[in-house]
């Protein structure tokens, strides 16, 4: 009897702190208050523990999350980026102005690139991104993605290459973070001969 009684304490003592406030059975137990069972579940044993463990491993997990987003958010942009550049030195390797002879010169090669990069990618801010463009490997001025007045330079056997920037994007908050930048290069290209 004496064992029956004791497995039957230690089984209160490890129920829920607001349940086992008063045992069963018990002559005279009266009802307790929600805050009074709040109370003796804080001031339990071992119930308390696990939600002070939690409060202090939930800033340590929503720092993790984040920087699992940042990261996801960033590759995502990276790749957009990557795809973009890779349409426009495709775009401008073909399209390139030919001296005159071809009758799909470019009046602002620039523009027209970064028109073909940007509907290439739905993701990216295309106010956010700079695109800078080597010509036979000196950099064109470029004002605002157009380059008009280097038009006739973009001739067909001349060589170039595309660099484009975006800033990082810091995960779900959409803040941008000075000094990080993603950066997408082409290898030096040949405009082609499209005449």
């Amino acid at each position: 009897m004496k064992r029956l009684s004791r497995l039957h304490g230690r089984a209160l003592k490890f129920a829920s702190g607001f349940y086992r406030a008063t045992a069963p059975g018990r002559a005279g137990a009266r009802a307790r208050s929600t805050g009074s069972r709040l109370r003796a579940f804080l001031r339990s044993g071992g119930e308390g523990q696990s939600l002070v463990e939690f409060a202090l491993v939930l800033p340590v997990l929503a720092i993790i999350l984040t920087g699992l987003f940042w990261i996801g958010i960033n590759t995502c942009n990276y790749l957009a980026m990557q795809d973009a550049v890779e349409v426009g030195a495709r775009y401008l390797m073909i399209e390139g102005n030919t001296s005159g002879t071809n009758t799909n010169n470019l009046a602002d090669p620039c523009q027209a690139v970064f028109t073909q990069m940007m509907g290439s990618s739905s993701t990216l801010d295309p106010s956010k991104i700079t695109v800078t463009y080597t010509l036979n490997g000196t950099a064109v001025n470029s004002t605002g993605n157009s380059c008009s007045s280097a038009s006739g330079s973009f001739g067909a056997g001349g060589t170039f290459s595309i660099t484009a920037t975006y800033p990082c994007t810091a995960g779900i908050y959409k803040a941008n973070l000075s000094g990080c930048k993603l950066v997408v290069s082409t290898p030096t290209l040949t405009i082609s001969s499209n005449t």
